[in-house]
């Protein structure tokens, strides 16, 4: 008889994962565990023996012989005191918000490595374990975060600049359809930067008058940047990402303005990470990585270096354009409340009605995804929280706040040195309340 002890109890229980046997005969690979079961269970060794007389048996060498192999170590990106920090802002503002379920991820921009991914469900005791992973096995609309990948197409393309004015009028009508600003009587004329930093959906009908009479050319821009693959994950479970041609049957006259805010698609919270740690690493996409390298004993068996997946997700003017306004997101935007002191954070709030039955109901999912610090970047995070209960359901209110958390501790953690003048500044500057 064996038991599992689990040294840091909960802490990334789901991605260290294990290997189950289930009554159904049939067994699970979970986590980090199931992924490298090979490795870690090394083989065993047979021999052939003959016996001589009653108890003693003589080995007979032969070729079919085998000698067993121990089992080796692997050696994780996670950090522990990082995930520390992570899974205790999540699970306090999970708490504070009565939510269901939330994910909180974060990822060295340069190497790709996962310092921390926190996966919380709340259960019938009314507390929250880790019970799935969702980071990267659910799938949900990205909502207002998906806003970046959507202006970062009609920049490439040339469509659009970002010092180019829209009328935000609050309500845009897309056939029998209409979409809302949270501030219904908009916000005028402003340039599309201003429209992003407050989370206009203003950006839809951008997007579909720019690309109505080609659909399939803003689709193709999406594949263009990665977003339409898997990112190869070694965990068992990741969910392909949806996002649908132009040609597909369920394409409708609305699913182009509603895709170019986030809805009408499905990705996961890691591939959206993956997606925000490109735009920090100075465009080159990385895939996630949960292990650094394989050990038996001392000797390094296997060392995983960074894999790149896009060299390049867009051009370079459009790179530091798309930079800007992540960073006027925080500093006078929806998420302005959570201006740090010293260290200058970029990131985009999103907040996504979920779908139900003939529509989308009362429920929501709220995000926030972003990095830091904006200067030279170290980390990039997303969080999610799903079906929040509390009034201020808004990404910025709700997700945002453990994105500050988390990326402050992280920062001081990794000796990143405050910058002098950004702390002047924001102690000069009041907070104020977000409004999307």
């Amino acid at each position: 008889h064996s038991d599992r002890i689990l040294p840091y109890n909960q802490l990334a229980k789901r991605t260290i994962g294990e290997i189950k046997a289930r009554d159904e005969g049939d067994t699970l690979f979970i986590g980090l565990e199931g992924a490298y079961r090979d490795e870690l269970l090394g083989r065993d060794g047979h021999m052939l023996m003959k016996r001589i007389d009653g108890t003693n048996w003589k080995p007979v060498p032969d070729e079919f012989s085998q000698d067993p192999v121990n089992g080796h170590d692997i050696y994780t990106t996670i950090d522990i005191n990082l995930q520390d920090v992570a899974q205790q802002a999540l699970k306090s503002q999970l708490e504070q918000q009565k939510a269901a379920r939330g994910c909180a991820i974060l990822m060295e921009v340069e190497t790709g490595h996962v310092k921390a991914i926190v996966n919380l469900e709340r259960a019938g005791d009314s507390n929250y374990y880790e019970l799935r992973n969702m980071a990267l096995g659910r799938r949900s609309e990205p909502g207002s975060t998906f806003k970046l990948a959507s202006l970062m197409v009609a920049l490439d393309d040339g469509k659009v600049r970002i010092t180019d004015t829209v009328n935000a009028v609050g309500k845009y009508h897309f056939y029998d359809a209409t979409l809302k600003d949270s501030r219904s009587w908009g916000y005028g004329k402003i340039p599309i930067s201003r429209a992003f930093e407050v989370s206009s959906n203003v950006i839809a009908k951008i997007i579909d008058e720019n690309y109505k009479t080609n659909p399939q050319q803003f689709v193709d821009g999406l594949k263009d940047i990665g977003l339409h693959k898997k990112l190869g994950i070694e965990i068992i479970g990741e969910k392909q990402p949806l996002i649908k041609n132009a040609n597909q049957s369920d394409w409708s006259g609305i699913s182009l303005p509603w895709m170019a805010i986030g809805y009408e698609l499905e990705i996961t919270p890691l591939q959206t990470l993956a997606f925000y740690n490109a735009v920090a690493n100075d465009g080159k996409l990385v895939k996630p990585q949960f292990v650094r390298e394989i050990r038996d004993g001392d000797k390094v068996v296997q060392k995983f270096e960074t894999e790149v997946l896009n060299p390049q997700i867009c051009k370079q003017s459009t790179l530091k354009d798309v930079q800007k306004m992540l960073k006027g997101v925080v500093q006078n935007g929806t998420a302005k409340n959570i201006r740090p002191r010293g260290f200058d954070i970029a990131g985009k709030t999103g907040t996504a009605r979920k779908a139900a039955k003939g529509g989308y109901g009362d429920e929501y999912t709220v995000f926030f995804a972003g990095i830091a610090p904006v200067s030279d970047p170290k980390i990039a995070m997303v969080i999610f929280v799903d079906e929040p209960q509390e009034d201020d359901y808004y990404g910025g209110q709700v997700a945002a706040p453990v994105f500050a958390k988390v990326a402050a501790e992280t920062l001081r953690l990794l000796n990143v040195k405050p910058d002098q003048k950004q702390s002047l500044a924001a102690n000069n500057s009041k907070k104020g309340k977000a409004n999307g």
